[in-house]
């Protein structure tokens, strides 16, 4: 192989973000990406984003490889020491192991520590900030990306990082099988009358799924799944009716809630994209595949394909170009199994919880019963979770 390839990343989110720095440590690509985003504001001490992630451990080695955790402040992240899953009855799973199950960093936190990581890189990756996609179109093995700004790149490889609604795949012409689950997000944080000590908790109610998840400096972030009407009147509330209804949903284990930031609301859908490779092309993350956010996992998964897309260009042979379909088809392959298997553990869990029947409730609350009382079926939740 010779000469020098060029990656174009559209999407400069954690995922797209993270793959052009792992691919920049390749001395015979150079990369470029295309953010419509600008880094994000430190928002003043004591306030937190509400748009949070759950790294997994195996996020955080990533992030660790790429010269990014270190450049995270410290004291915008907590770590989940503990979870407790409960039913809507008094079915309850208990996890803790010496090791934390998870980081909680914000969305702003992680970026400007991407940003800063390429920063520091080599002069092999750039970035154009404020400017997104307009169309593409072919030139012999090339795809060539037009920009809204009127600026033009052409790319051996193009990879969509930009997220659910892809301009990527839209103009690809790649299909999507998308799953309206008729509910949205409900994502705020919250001061907490009693300490979290680091537990997050997750409620599988009978109309909803509910989550805490601990944050520094004692406040919880909540990420709530309600049917539409639902959210409708609860997004209605004003802030102290609005956390007292967040508060007895959890039964109150910590006691009274006060908001700490803006309430944001999701529209929540499964999609996953009829293929994710092609001549010169490649989907990564959420343009690729989208789950129900109960498992917490969407940007983990992220995370997975760009380290395995990264890894894959690393090791072709000599011959093989970084656009080369049968290459990038060994990534879809690597990725998709995996993800499939998610999507649908988190859909049959969150239909098997709308089931109204007594009998099914009492099933499942017995069922989670159970789990909590063997240790190899924990370990083994704990550890797909993880990964």
């Amino acid at each position: 192989m010779s000469g020098v390839a060029d990656i174009v990343v559209v999407g400069g989110g954690p995922v797209g973000l993270s793959f052009a720095l792992a691919a920049a440590g390749e001395a015979d690509v150079n990369v470029t990406v295309i953010d419509r985003e600008s880094v994000p504001a430190i928002p003043p001490a004591g306030e937190f984003d509400h748009r949070v992630y759950a790294l997994s451990p195996a996020s955080k080695g990533f992030l660790q490889s790429l010269g990014v955790w270190a450049k995270i402040d410290g004291a915008r992240v907590a770590a989940v020491d503990a979870m407790e899953v409960f039913g809507d009855d008094d079915g309850a799973i208990h996890f803790r192991q010496a090791a934390s199950l998870a980081c909680i960093v914000e969305h702003g936190a992680l970026m400007r520590a991407l940003h800063m990581a390429a920063d520091a890189t080599a002069a092999n990756l750039s970035r154009r900030q404020g400017a997104a996609l307009a169309s593409l179109d072919r030139v012999g093995s090339q795809l060539r990306a037009h920009l809204d700004n009127g600026d033009s790149i052409a790319a051996d490889l193009l990879v969509g990082a930009d997220g659910a609604r892809s301009r990527v795949r839209e103009n690809a012409g790649i299909g999507v099988d998308n799953k309206d689950y008729e509910s949205d997000a409900l994502v705020a944080n919250f001061h907490c009358e009693q300490p979290h000590r680091h537990i997050a908790r997750q409620w599988f109610l009978a109309d909803s799924v509910l989550a805490w998840l601990p944050m520094p400096q004692g406040q919880i972030s909540l990420v709530w799944s309600v049917e539409r009407k639902r959210a409708d009147a609860l997004s209605a509330l004003d802030p102290d009716a609005f956390a007292a209804a967040v508060a007895v949903a959890g039964g109150q284990v910590l006691g009274r809630l006060t908001m700490a930031s803006p309430l944001a609301r999701f529209p929540l859908r499964r999609q996953i994209a009829d293929h994710w490779s092609q001549h010169s092309l490649v989907l990564i993350g959420d343009a690729a595949h989208a789950i129900h956010p109960l498992a917490g996992q969407g940007v983990n998964l992220g995370f997975g394909d760009a380290e395995t897309l990264a890894t894959t260009l690393r090791d072709r042979s000599r011959v093989s170009a970084v656009g080369d379909p049968a290459l990038l088809r060994r990534y879809e392959r690597a990725r998709r199994e995996q993800v499939f298997a998610m999507g649908e553990a988190t859909d049959r869990l969150r239909s098997l919880y709308l089931q109204a029947s007594p009998a099914i409730r009492k099933l499942r609350n017995a069922g989670l019963s159970t789990v909590d009382r063997l240790p190899f079926l924990k370990r083994a939740f704990m550890a797909y979770a993880m990964n």
